[in-house]
């Protein structure tokens, strides 16, 4: 029945009108009787007179000599990886993506042009140097054991070519990205009208200024590198109510979506006279700062705002401009220097504006302010348990073990460290404000070796707000910072943490006693959540080392140095700056009456307009950073796509195409064109 049916479906197509070339119009046919039996494999099939073409084909080339032509091919320049490893990817790889169809894989993403290129590490290759790279960015790592020992001597001796690869990447990346890009302002009438409440800072400042003196920022010239400052936690003298933060696990898509409307509602603008809460106000205003200040004998108070950006003046170039209030008064003869928010800039790039805005949105989406911690209030904790520097490794391994497992104190210590529990407090919304005490200073090791330093200590009061706490599985909780990461080029990797980026992650983990940073990666395109990681301030400082050649503790001596040169300054208002005109110096100014030769605060804010740079320069992507889609595809970060064929030969001959006389043939050797056309059977008979 079916044959038939078949049979009479054949009919009518021969009879359609398809328009015939003109040989088959001789015979006014379209297809002659002819070369349908003889090329048709339907009308084969239909006769019961079919047969595979490829049946028995392995029999065809037993006696091919594979062995001679891998020889012939290698001195065309291609090299095949051996055929053990070719069938453990492709088993590995199979398995591999039967799994990842089941799950959801954040970031991937198609690279919008074409690689010029295969990459020289063969797919077992760049899977086994990836299972090396994550092994050791680990937290959790152990003993290696001999097969890991093997993969590790393997990676090293393939260094060498990652590198040279990793570069060649890293600029073809560089050649694709077009800084006139016009990128989407996430939120930007928020932007816009936060930026503006904050602005509107500067009409409580006197309006004239003249310079006072000068501050070194640059570390050969304060001469403070062979002392080893050091900024120690002392104790946490109030900690205020903190939200409990609840973040995604990523095992479906997220994306944060959400409107001007809803932000405004939830972190509504508001000018400095309107303020009503105390941690609103700058540190110079705020009454719990004087009061703790003057009970802890203070010589230094600072928003950590301020902090941030008087420590983040490590730039060899010294590109960054802020401008920061000061405000130095007297109790009973005892000078305290306040230094509050630094002024925002008038302009900024698209990347720093949606980074800014990314900061509201996390909190607006993990921040359960509903559900809080009770307010506290400590006693001085021993200098023994914090007393540890990020450079110093072999002393801050169990300071680090307080960081990323036992993060609170047990119930005994509790009862015996906190005091004044009030049971009864009714909290505000982000009411989540610490006031901690540190000692800025030189290390016990320096003053023990140098008799007569005359390098003076600063007790530093240190007001700061934290995102909040995260309940671990293990009915633990841990203190949490979230910080945005904007991704402009998933399809090549993840990008680099700026130097900006990483100083002030750092900050915030310096003065955040026992909190964890949660970086959370975003697609700028998508808004949708990449991967979040988790870092300690020693792993922070440990990238900007490697990713730009920094040593943070450096950024303390600056710090010091400052606090010397503004603790000899007479009672009053100041203001302290930075062009990078100036290279490695900021300006104190004083108000004055008069208008000539004077620098003018008001005009800076005249215009009341927050500008967009149109140029974005080249976010460089990370050569040591995976990603989920990196790891689901089992490649390293920064290089090309792996192939089976590596692409140099050993003695370095890069790969090519033979030359146009293929087809001559001399001492014994096999054509070319027959090389070419053997290729795809090689896999398949050297099995």
């Amino acid at each position: 029945m079916r044959k038939q049916y078949l049979l009479n479906m054949e009919e009518r197509f021969r009879n359609l009108d398809w328009h015939p070339a003109l040989e088959d119009m001789i015979d006014n046919v379209f297809i002659r009787d002819e070369r349908m039996e003889r090329e048709s494999a339907m009308y084969k099939i239909m006769n019961d007179n079919f047969k595979n073409p490829f049946e028995n084909i392995e029999s065809e080339y037993a006696d091919v000599d594979v062995e001679l032509i891998k020889k012939h091919l290698f001195e065309d320049g291609e090299v095949f990886a051996d055929s053990q490893d070719e069938e453990q990817v492709k088993h590995e790889d199979s398995s591999s993506m039967q799994e990842q169809k089941k799950l959801y894989v954040p970031g991937i993403r198609v690279s919008p042009v074409p690689f010029p290129r295969k990459s020289e590490l063969t797919m077992a290759q760049q899977a086994m140097c990836l299972r090396v790279l994550l092994r050791f960015s680990s937290i959790e790592r152990g003993p290696m054991n001999e097969k890991e020992r093997e993969e590790y001597e393997e990676y090293m001796t393939l260094k060498r070519i990652i590198n040279q690869e990793q570069q060649e990447f890293l600029e073809f990346v560089k050649n694709q990205w077009d800084e006139t890009f016009k990128w989407r302002i996430k939120c930007n009438k928020f932007v816009a009208l936060k930026w503006k409440a904050k602005a509107h800072r500067y009409r409580t400042l006197p309006q004239y200024y003249v310079e006072s003196t000068n501050i070194s920022l640059c570390v050969q010239k304060v001469n403070l590198t062979n002392k080893d400052i050091r900024a120690v936690f002392t104790s946490c003298l109030q900690q205020e109510a903190l939200p409990k933060v609840i973040l995604p696990t990523l095992d479906r898509p997220q994306k944060l979506f959400v409107d001007t409307v809803k932000l405004l509602e939830r972190y509504p603008p508001c000018v400095t006279h309107q303020v009503t809460q105390h941690f609103r106000l700058p540190v110079s205003e705020d009454m719990y700062c004087e009061s703790l200040a003057r009970e802890a004998e203070a010589d230094f108070v600072i928003s950590s705002s301020g902090l941030k950006c008087l420590l983040n003046n490590i730039d060899p170039n010294y590109s960054n401009t802020w401008l920061i209030p000061i405000v130095v008064k007297s109790y009973g003869g005892k000078k305290v220097v306040y230094v509050d928010k630094k002024l925002p800039p008038t302009t900024a790039t698209i990347q720093q504006k949606n980074t800014w805005v990314y900061k509201y949105i996390l909190r607006h989406y993990f921040v359960n302010e509903s559900e809080s911690s009770k307010k506290i209030k400590t006693k001085e904790k021993p200098e023994s348990a914090t007393n540890c520097s990020d450079s110093d490794d072999s002393t801050c391994n169990d300071y680090l073990k307080i960081y990323e497992e036992d993060l609170y104190l047990s119930d005994t210590d509790k009862s015996d460290n906190l005091t004044n529990v009030q049971t009864d407090f009714k909290m505000d919304k982000e009411q989540n404000v610490s006031y901690n005490l540190f000692r800025l200073g030189p290390s016990l090791e320096f003053l023990q070796q140098e008799k007569m330093s005359g390098v003076k200590e600063y007790k530093m009061l240190v007001r700061t707000k934290t995102d909040g706490i995260e309940m671990l599985p293990n009915q633990e909780s841990q203190t949490l910072i979230l910080a945005p990461k904007m991704e402009h080029q998933l399809a090549y990797g993840a990008e680099a943490v700026t130097l900006d980026e990483g100083m002030q992650q750092w900050i915030s983990l310096k003065f955040r006693p026992k909190a964890l940073l949660a970086r959370v990666r975003i697609a700028t395109d998508t808004a949708e959540i990449i991967q979040i990681e988790r870092h300690t301030s020693l792993s922070v400082s440990k990238d900007l080392k490697r990713l730009h050649n920094v040593k943070v503790q450096d950024s303390l001596s600056i710090l010091h140095n400052i606090i010397e040169e503004l603790s000899s300054l007479t009672p009053g208002q100041y203001i302290i700056r930075h062009v990078p005109q100036n290279g490695p110096f900021a300006c104190v100014y004083k108000p004055v009456n008069h208008r000539k030769n004077v620098f003018d605060l008001h005009a800076m804010y005249k215009s009341m307009t927050y500008e967009t740079i149109s140029k974005f320069p080249w976010p460089p992507i990370d050569i040591m950073m995976t990603t989920p889609a990196i790891k689901c595809y089992k490649k390293m970060p920064a290089m090309f796509k792996p192939s089976f064929k590596v692409s140099k030969t050993p003695s370095g001959r890069p790969r090519g195409r033979p030359k146009k006389n293929t087809n001559v043939t001399s001492n014994n050797k096999v054509p070319v064109s027959l090389r070419r056309s053997t290729r795809q059977i090689i896999n398949k008979t050297k099995t």
